[in-house]
């Protein structure tokens, strides 16, 4: 299990070395965990209770941003589930949204969920 990696030290002389533990666990595992993010807790509850929101609408709603459908150019859903392909029901359904800056996001997500 790789410990936390600590992004308060990536602005100092260890950034080469966080840069490289985000790397490796990207690559072995697909996943790691961050300290010292300095991103508020009210902000990611927010997020959270937003993601609640959306993943638990009915399907025909969030249909809505689909990929190809989504009314917004920069916001999209989907599933990583392909019927033809698959033989077992896991599956992630997913929101994302290209990011370029704070106004142009804030223009193009869903207002619903802003």
């Amino acid at each position: 299990m790789l410990p936390p990696i600590d992004l308060s030290k990536l602005g100092g002389s260890e950034h080469d070395r966080v840069v490289e533990e985000i790397t490796r666990a990207a690559e072995t595992l697909g996943f790691f965990q961050v300290v010292n993010h300095e991103v508020p807790i009210e902000l990611l509850e927010k997020l959270k209770d937003t993601a609640h929101s959306f993943f638990g609408q009915a399907p025909e709603k969030k249909a809505a941003y689909r990929k190809g459908a989504s009314p917004s150019p920069l916001v999209k859903y989907g599933t990583s589930f392909v019927p033809e392909k698959e033989k077992g029901l896991e599956w992630k359904d997913y929101i994302s949204m290209t990011y370029t800056n704070d106004a142009e996001a804030l223009q193009n997500w869903p207002k619903e969920y802003k």
